[in-house]
């Protein structure tokens, strides 16, 4: 077990590779101005185009704004088409369960739904691009939203402190719009999403006081943003099944730390097919990126 463990850490870093290099390069400070003078530049030039939202949807965006975080449910949103998004999503993660917990055995430390099985419920994907997400998303990134997928996760109850359970920021771009949705109900044991209120400026989350830790029914929706929070889902032991939604901007920081929902680019194509143009638009981001970073590979989860 020793050695397949070396094995897979030696796999990761060197399919990392590219993504880590293409990021030192653009750290470095000459070109780190130059890229935040043109993403500066690009939210004036957007500013008067932004989504004028109200009542629930603008107090969203509001909380994201003031906390980096909103938590609502499925039935505050109202939104059509949930009730189904939801029942599959619950489904296919409960039938889900008995490979998470062999993979788990194994030594995986995320465990996601395959791309593949996804393919055969679109509603799980077209889901996240309704436009009142995408207004959402757009109004609290402050320019056109990058729809990065959604991804259907199972936690498995070994509490252990790895991986995504650690804090951490997510490093796709600047800021970032990620929903997650329970799909069992989740206690102070069964992995709850925390995120620490306090923003970028902290170092790390020792103050319970700014720990927002989000208990809640299945159904349960959060809003956050975990580019500029720390944020994780805290160890468990009892299992977990939620789906997340991701969005940032078109021209995301760091795009190579993106398209890691588990569907391929012709997959998503496929998935886009006869919707309307804003939807296409924010699925296929990729297509706008410069040729090179369009095909540096993503790194690994």
């Amino acid at each position: 077990m020793a050695l397949v463990g070396l094995m897979r850490a030696y796999s990761r870093k060197m399919r990392s590779l590219p993504a880590n290099t293409a990021h030192r390069v653009l750290s470095i400070p000459s070109i780190q101005r130059r890229l935040e003078r043109h993403y500066h530049d690009s939210l004036d030039a957007h500013a008067s185009a932004l989504p004028d939202l109200t009542g629930l949807d603008a107090r969203i965006c509001d909380g994201l704004r003031r906390d980096g975080i909103f938590v609502t449910s499925l039935e505050a949103l109202g939104m059509p088409g949930s009730r189904e998004m939801f029942e599959v999503a619950r489904r296919m993660a409960a039938d889900y369960a008995p490979e998470a917990h062999r993979r788990a055995s194994a030594g995986e430390k995320y465990l996601m739904f395959p791309g593949a099985q996804v393919m055969m419920r679109p509603v799980l994907f077209t889901w996240g691009l309704a436009d009142r997400l995408l207004d959402i998303a757009e109004s609290y990134l402050g320019l056109p939203p990058a729809y990065d997928g959604m991804a259907l996760v199972y936690s498995v109850a070994d509490g252990k402190d790895e991986a995504t359970r650690r804090w951490h920021r997510d490093r796709e771009d600047r800021r970032m719009v990620r929903i997650a949705i329970y799909l069992n109900d989740v206690d102070a044991d069964g992995g709850p999403f925390e995120l620490d209120r306090r923003g970028r400026e902290t170092l790390k989350a020792d103050d319970p006081e700014a720990v927002r830790s989000c208990l809640g029914l299945a159904g349960t929706v959060i809003f956050a943003d975990t580019a500029r929070c720390l944020h994780r889902g805290r160890p468990a032991t009892r299992d977990r099944m939620a789906i997340f939604y991701s969005y940032f901007s078109r021209r995301p920081r760091n795009s190579f730390y993106c398209e890691r929902s588990g569907l391929s680019r012709a997959q998503i194509s496929a998935l886009t097919r006869g919707l309307p143009l804003r939807q296409t638009e924010s699925a296929l981001w990729h297509r706008s990126l410069p040729p090179l970073l369009r095909v540096i590979p993503s790194a690994p989860i």
